[in-house]
């Protein structure tokens, strides 16, 4: 019966590719690349620096740790869980958690494997507390706090160094003139698009967040796929937080600020629906590209902490606003 409710859906997303679903997602594309463009534009007219290849790079390492975490949210988001409030802070954990290990002499492979499992196991966990009821607001809000308080005691509220430069490439090296942080970020977009797209367990996904009274109905196992969800979201929350750590060569229970509704802007403003059940990896990491060129752009404007929360806070609201006023046409 699964499986022919899967090839059933399949068939209704080949329809809906020829008609309506394609001319959004076009339109989508091209928002989010006039966009783009306008912030290289403007950010090009009124300040030299912009397009400098150095600030460039700066602008795409950002772009990578927010997207691979909201290539981590898409999974979220797309399986109608709404977001996970917990992303900042379990990507603080993991770095630290990393940085304690390097600083200890375990090895690059066992820091880096320990914490991505760890990462995924703590996602996991949230997943499984959601598919028993668990609100996914409250649930990731109060494993957020849990995740910080861990990273306190971890770090002791000090700088962990990781004492070796045996990461050192992870954060600051360059294959081919690009970051290695954004050869990540573009394999996990390809990743995440076939596994959305061309396996089975994304269209369990796709079809969880479209109609999940239907998928249980049928038989899907709506609690599993939130859980398969929640480990990939905390799996990326890993890798990020690696990252950061190799890039910094340290890790700080405040080590990012403000990261959680950057990844929640780049899902929203790249076209991710919050109803659930549409929506590509690429759109949040296109978003996720724009939402670092306007930090940047901020930045060497001068503008404060409480500016740039305000603006990005905005394009939320505004997104929301956009996505249920759009629902409400379509009846």
């Amino acid at each position: 019966m699964i499986a022919e409710l899967l090839q059933r859906f399949a068939q209704t997303e080949e329809l809906a590719a020829d008609g309506p679903a394609i001319a959004r997602r076009r339109r989508g594309f091209l928002f989010m690349g006039l966009g783009i463009a306008a912030v290289l534009v403007v950010g090009g007219l009124t300040t030299p620096s912009f397009l400098t290849l150095e600030n460039l790079l700066v602008v795409i390492r950002a772009a990578s740790i927010t997207g691979i975490i909201a290539l981590g949210m898409s999974y979220i988001t797309i399986s109608g869980n709404l977001f996970a409030l917990s992303a900042e802070e379990l990507a603080i954990l993991a770095a630290c958690i990393f940085a304690f290990l390097m600083r200890d002499g375990y090895g690059l492979a066992i820091a880096l494997t320990a914490t991505l499992i760890f990462a995924g196991a703590s996602g996991a966990i949230q997943g499984g507390v959601m598919s028993l009821g668990g609100d996914p607001i409250i649930t990731t809000l109060a494993f957020g706090a849990l995740f910080r308080g861990l990273a306190s005691l971890v770090s002791d509220n000090k700088n962990i160094l990781l004492g070796t430069k045996a990461a050192e490439w992870l954060g600051t090296g360059r294959p081919l003139g690009v970051p290695t942080q954004s050869w990540a970020f573009v394999i996990l977009t390809l990743v995440a698009w076939f596994v959305l797209q061309r396996t089975r367990f994304g269209r369990q996904l796709i079809l969880i967040g479209a109609n999940r009274l239907a998928a249980k109905a049928s038989g899907l196992r709506v609690g599993q796929a939130s859980i398969v969800a929640l480990t990939l979201f905390g799996v990326c929350c890993g890798l990020a937080g690696v990252f950061a750590a190799a890039q910094f060569g340290l890790a700080v229970a405040n080590l990012f600020s403000g990261l959680t509704i950057d990844v929640i802007a780049a899902v929203l403003v790249g076209g991710i629906p919050l109803r659930g059940g549409q929506g590509l990896p690429i759109q949040a990491a296109l978003g996720a590209v724009f939402i670092a060129l306007l930090q940047n752009f901020m930045l060497l404007h001068s503008f404060t902490t409480g500016e740039r929360m305000f603006v990005i806070g905005s394009l939320v609201a505004l997104a929301t606003v956009g996505f249920h006023l759009l629902q409400k046409r379509r009846g």
